[in-house]
């Protein structure tokens, strides 16, 4: 059990752990870690980085064909193991095994000691012990050039990364970036998702570790030919090829010197992107870049005879280009933007990689999308310009699901029709009445003159506690608070009120306020940094849930967050934390009535969840330990309505939403408000893009029958008339008192309206 514990814990970290870390953890001394560790073959220990390392290992090996009776390997789907099996989703499924305890597959794993990994531990284990990757180009690591002296240059199928760099320090020109175009680009050919590519340097130093001739002799240098002069014909490796990820990759004979200097020049390097460290401050590499030098973050070029030369007026043609209406720059010479071309002559377009790569540089290119409607105005993904609904999806998600696979086809909704996406056609189409409409990719428009704002101002320390765009910064306080009020023509005032009235018909929305506390804001980024960071790089599952709550509590949640701590005793049905609700409804009965009742919108990590208990006062541990634990707790585990959070960090009040009943109106004689033919006020539900993930809800109008109570309310909670409900979602956050800012609406001072009296819609 106790070599079960270590590996599922290296597993845990990407792979490998530092000695000293394991020993802590597990109160071992160094004998007795040794001793554990020395008993199986599913450890490894090396040096890497000067540091003792334990390296997990497996010897089971997935089977590559489909049926394969008395085979001693795994039959698992490889797709499935890497996260996501495309054949699934399909009518026929998947021809290939997902059941880890299949009658194959269960006494394979407990042969190897593997029985208690769960998917994605073995997906560790086994990326870095079977050849799941593509090896490393040994050719690519000799030479100079781009390539290296890798005959098959871009069109490598081994991975183009410098080898000392996956050993440890260093500095050559080398790719040292798993993101480069051609790593990322190898990679996604073998089905890596990019939910690992965080992890991707960790996985290949385990397996540079793991080859004998670092592991036994790390120190065994030739000092005349250098570190990468190994003989590959000794060690074990040598004696079988098949042996090792990269075992196709061994080095030929070296035949004789003088062969080098027959070898034809080679070509000049053809520089297809722009180098983000030229343009942050100075590149290293200087003239011997493969990439572009550039003062801009995008170059247009035509081609003359064989050589790319600068075309003028640089950025005046990018900011056509960045107009989606545009098909042709302006000026004499116009470029044909959809060919490419200038005349006769070929044109292109140099920039810098897209933001939703290297989200953390400056200056990296924001790339947009745009749809075509039938009057011809370009409307971008996630807006409701032009009285259009909101899609579901946004130009940012396109655009990761565009540089995961450029080739895919992406459906989405808006409103209550259906699409599909095709990239390589890029045409959106109507899944429900056939109808296409024409896409566009382009830029958002950075000047000279932006580009010297922002390489000049002073960034903040983490990129990840950077403000939100759509946040006014002028209004954001250094400390404290600020709410700022919504137009009702906003997105954001639109995707909330939708997202409202999904459950909260017969309601109206007054205002909606947008909180922006930067000390909030960079404490939740840096608390789903760290979830993040300990779900081995994977997105944490973040949602948009409701909260409702007495007026006089607002002031304090907006300044200082929820601290269920300080509330009273409701919400204890599934621990004793912060309550929240998927659907408005539910949080609806603890918004306290007091002539306009009061909603929190909040954006919560709920993380990995399980099933919540009375008893918890915070999550439960996932392995039985004490350092492992899920995130937070929820009321049904398959169809989740009610997450209870522990830790505040994992929650920012985004919006407040002011609403009260639609029969309560003021007669007309004291306002009259037009409300014109588009406007965003809408009764029936539709559907409210987000980012973030906002499960579906049941359609029947609120309330549900006056005989259900809530199981968290006490007996003095529950009204004695017939007609009374009380919700099963808590108010479990209730701060201490202060004023609450009145409503910019004008409101009557007359009593509620009589029967006759003609309403108005606030």
């Amino acid at each position: 059990m106790a070599e079960a514990a270590i590996i599922t814990m290296i597993c845990a970290h990407n792979g490998s752990m530092k000695f000293d870390d394991l020993r802590s953890i597990f109160g071992l001394n160094d004998e007795d870690m040794d001793s554990v560790l020395s008993r199986s073959a599913c450890f490894a220990v090396a040096v890497m980085n000067g540091q003792k390392t334990v390296i997990a290992r497996t010897e089971a090996r997935l089977c590559r064909a489909q049926n394969c009776p008395g085979c001693p390997n795994l039959h698992l789907c490889k797709w499935h193991l890497l996260g996501s099996c495309r054949f699934a989703k399909g009518r026929r499924g998947c021809r290939f095994s997902h059941d880890l305890l299949s009658d194959q597959n269960e006494p394979v794993l407990t042969a190897h000691g593997l029985n208690t990994l769960d998917i994605k531990h073995l997906c560790i284990l086994l990326l870095q012990s079977d050849s799941l990757l593509p090896a490393v180009c040994y050719s690519y690591n000799n030479g100079a050039g781009q390539y290296g002296r890798c005959p098959d240059a871009e069109n490598c199928k081994r991975l183009h990364i410098c080898e000392k760099y996956l050993r440890g320090s260093c500095d050559c020109t080398r790719a040292h970036d798993f993101y480069e175009p051609h790593p990322l680009q190898t990679l996604q050919d073998r089905g890596v998702p990019s939910e690992l590519m965080p992890i991707m340097k960790d996985l290949y130093s385990n397996i540079e570790a793991l080859k004998p001739r670092f592991r036994n002799k790390p120190s065994a240098q030739n000092p005349r030919r250098g570190p990468d002069a190994q003989n590959p014909r000794r060690g074990p490796d040598a004696q079988n090829p098949r042996r090792g990820p990269d075992a196709q990759n061994r080095r030929p004979s070296s035949g004789f010197r003088g062969q080098e200097a027959q070898r034809p020049p080679q070509s000049p390097i053809e520089k297809t992107e722009i180098c983000m460290y030229f343009i942050k401050g100075s590149c290293k590499h200087g003239d011997s870049c493969y990439k572009e030098h550039s003062s801009a973050p995008y170059k247009w070029q035509i081609k003359e005879g064989s050589e790319w030369k600068a075309l003028p007026a640089n950025e005046v043609i990018e900011k056509d280009y960045c107009d989606p209406k545009r098909i042709y720059s302006t000026g004499i010479s116009q470029i044909h933007f959809d060919t490419m071309t200038q005349g006769p002559h070929s044109v292109r377009r140099l920039s810098t990689v897209s933001s939703v790569v290297q989200p953390t540089f400056i200056l990296t290119t924001e790339w947009l999308w745009y749809w075509e409607d039938e009057n011809g105005i370009w409307i971008p993904y996630a807006t409701a310009e032009a009285g259009h609904s909101l899609s579901s999806i946004s130009s940012a998600e396109l655009e990761q699901k565009y540089q995961a696979d450029s080739s895919a086809v992406v459906e989405f909704t808006a409103g209550s029709q259906t699409y599909s996406l095709s990239f390589q056609d890029m045409i959106q189409e109507n899944k429900r009445y056939s109808t296409k409409k024409v896409v566009r990719r382009r830029p958002k428009f950075v000047s000279a003159a932006d580009v010297r704002t922002i390489k000049t101002t002073k960034r903040t320390f983490n990129s990840l506690k950077a403000l939100p765009d759509h946040w006014d910064k002028a209004l954001t306080p250094e400390t404290g608070y600020k709410r700022v009020s919504l137009p009702s023509t906003a997105r954001e005032y639109i995707r909330i009120s939708e997202l409202f009235n999904r459950t909260m018909r017969g309601f109206s929305v007054l205002k909606i306020d947008r909180i922006q506390n930067r000390a909030l804001w960079e404490v939740f980024q840096w608390q789903k940094d760290c979830m993040k960071k300990s779900s081995r790089g994977r997105d944490v599952s973040e949602k948009q849930l409701f909260h409702g709550t007495d007026r006089k509590h607002v002031d304090a949640i907006s300044l200082n967050n929820f601290d269920w701590r300080i509330c009273g005793t409701h919400g204890t049905a599934y621990g004793k934390g912060s309550y929240f609700a998927r659907d408005a409804k539910y949080s609806h009965s603890y918004a306290q009535d007091c002539g306009a009742r009061s909603m929190f919108v909040c954006r919560v990590l709920v993380g990995d969840y399980t099933t919540g208990h009375s008893d918890y006062l915070r999550p439960p541990s996932k392995d039985g330990g004490d350092t492992v634990f899920y995130d937070s707790c929820v009321n049904d585990l398959h169809d989740p309505s009610i997450f209870v959070v522990f830790e505040k960090h994992q929650i920012y009040p985004e919006y407040l939403i002011e609403y009260r009943d639609s029969s309560v109106c003021e007669p007309v004689a004291t306002v009259r408000t037009h409300v014109p033919a588009h406007s965003s006020v809408r009764y029936a539900t539709s559907y409210a893009s987000s980012s973030l993930s906002a499960a579906s809800s049941s359609s029947h109008a609120y309330p549900p029958p006056s005989s259900y109570v809530s199981p968290f309310s006490s007996s003095s909670q529950v009204s004695s008339s017939s007609s009374s409900y009380v919700s099963p979602f808590s108010s479990s956050s209730q701060v201490s008192s202060s004023s609450f800012s009145s409503t910019s609406h004008v409101q009557a001072s007359t009593p509620p309206k009589s029967a006759k009296s003609e309403c108005i819609i606030c």
